[in-house]
């Protein structure tokens, strides 16, 4: 039984690593956000969220934007 999971096939391996490896160089992850706070960052972060989720909660020094 196909699924809508299993519909399509996974890409082949080299394919993944390509994605992933260039994934990086316009994204980051959390933790690495968060390990990088922590030790004073050499960035700005911006949160692009609706002025009311940046009320609710936002990273400390983050921009609402």
């Amino acid at each position: 039984m196909t699924t809508a999971v299993t519909a399509i096939p996974c890409a082949p391996s080299d394919a993944a690593r390509e994605h992933f490896a260039a994934e990086f160089s316009f994204e980051t992850d959390c933790w690495d956000v968060h390990d990088s706070l922590s030790k004073g960052a050499d960035f700005v972060l911006l949160d692009v969220r609706s002025p009311a989720l940046y009320a609710k909660g936002h990273v400390p020094g983050a921009i609402s934007f």
